[in-house]
């Protein structure tokens, strides 16, 4: 598992900016295994054209399973719409 999150750091949220903070705490659920939880937020912040949201929604979405035991649901649109914002 630390391999999946490997790179990902958190920031101190007084540092953090505003539009940063849901995906920090995006993240903050999926280092502590609330999966389900961490993808809905991303899911939210991919669909607005959050880059690194989209990237991690991407892959709860194609390698759920072996990854985080669940199978993660998005529309085509959604995977069409992540896959270009993450490019």
């Amino acid at each position: 598992m630390n391999g999946a999150l490997n790179g990902m750091r958190i920031v101190a949220p007084s540092r953090v900016k505003p539009q940063e903070k849901p995906f920090d705490e995006a993240l903050l659920l999926m280092a502590n295994g609330h999966w389900q939880a961490s993808f809905d937020r991303l899911a939210v912040l991919a669909d607005s054209g959050h880059a690194q949201a989209a990237r991690i929604a991407l892959l709860f979405v194609k390698r759920g399973t072996s990854l985080f035991g669940g199978t993660y649901q998005a529309t085509p649109g959604q995977r069409n719409c992540w896959q270009r914002v993450s490019d």
